[in-house]
């Protein structure tokens, strides 16, 4: 949409798939640096290598007239190019604090600290949620003034929930203490023991010792042939999965915002939810079954309810999909030009 309104734009990305860095085009107007993810152009806690970049790709080095950043691992490069006078517009995805837990470990304080130093010089921060910005509110409010709160887009894609795979769940997602995997596991064992059988599939990697947990908890409630850690697929694997599933379950304890949500509601599949965060921003209980967030029980009893209730599954599947063409890109660009504009022309 951008493309079509007329906006330059580079986009600097890195890589785990490529050796050397590769330049591609997207549309008319918009550049791709592919980096390789290795220590040339990454260095200490993952942040770029401002200098090694610019020097080799000198044409990143002018002619900006905003700075958009998308993650801390590239603040050094924004400084550099914006030298203070090209302002910086940074979208938040999540709080690092908040979301990795305020631990004394040295690295973790130093991203923190690169984090909130970026909140502190950037010309605008942009939000993913109300929900986000309240944190803002409580823990930094001297930045409140420059917020904005946009909502994640998504595309609809071409796969569509069919309904009659019974009793089978699906989790996609990053295998992290906070995103409740435990809780569903704990969920569907209280099943188990009233006598009624599930499938889970569980898309996603975590630390080695975090899945090593997780599945240990599941071989401890004899669950072992019916969870499965599938780990990573790419993405068409996850809509098919999506497609051809009873429901998606999002069990977060706490969440910025409900992007794999939105995912399987634009697919059509019906979507069980807890209510941290975001999610209950973009997961709104009238086209979800949802649940309060870290309640096990709670959540077992909305996975009966989804699972056994056919006419159900039929409803979620129609309005959940109505909720997600609400997020469709296509409905949220304008929204986005008016930011970038309005930071241009001050």
């Amino acid at each position: 949409m951008l493309d079509r309104m007329g906006v330059r734009q580079t986009v600097i990305v890195p890589s785990s798939n490529c050796n050397i860095p590769v330049w591609t085009g997207l549309g008319q107007q918009i550049k791709v640096l592919w980096l390789p993810r290795d220590s040339r152009y990454f260095g200490y806690l993952g942040m770029i290598k401002a200098d090694v970049v610019c020097k080799e790709f000198p044409q990143i080095c002018q002619g900006w007239d905003l700075i958009h950043s998308h993650a801390i691992n590239f603040t050094p490069l924004s400084y550099t190019l914006s030298q203070g006078n090209i302002p910086i517009l940074y979208s938040v995805y999540s709080f690092l604090r908040k979301e990795l837990g305020d631990l004394p470990d040295p690295e973790l304080q130093a991203q923190f600290k690169i984090q909130e130093e970026l909140l502190m010089r950037c010309q605008c921060i942009h939000l993913i949620s109300q929900s986000e910005r309240q944190y803002l509110a409580d823990h930094f409010p001297q930045y409140l003034f420059k917020t904005q709160v946009l909502p994640l887009g998504i595309n609809i894609p071409s796969e569509r929930w069919q309904q009659g795979i019974r009793n089978q769940l699906l989790y996609v997602g990053r295998l992290l203490d906070y995103k409740g995997i435990e809780d569903l596991i704990k969920a569907v064992s209280i099943r188990f023991r009233g006598g009624l059988q599930v499938q889970v599939n569980i898309v996603g990697k975590g630390t080695e010792l975090y899945e090593g947990y997780l599945k240990h908890l599941v071989q401890a409630l004899n669950l072992g042939a019916y969870i499965h850690f599938l780990g990573r697929i790419s993405s068409q694997e996850v809509r098919q999965k999506m497609a051809s599933t009873t429901a998606l379950v999002v069990p977060s304890r706490r969440e910025a915002y409900g992007l794999v949500a939105l995912e399987g509601m634009a697919i059509g599949t019906p979507v069980i939810s807890s209510n941290a965060g975001g999610l209950a921003e973009v997961v709104p209980n009238s086209c979800a079954s949802t649940f309060e967030a870290g309640n096990v029980l709670k959540l077992s009893a909305a996975i009966t309810g989804v699972l056994d209730n056919p006419s159900l599954q039929k409803s979620l599947s129609i309005k959940g999909h109505q909720n997600a063409v609400k997020f469709e890109w296509s409905q949220l660009a304008s929204k986005y030009y008016t930011l970038l504009n309005t930071l241009l022309t001050g």
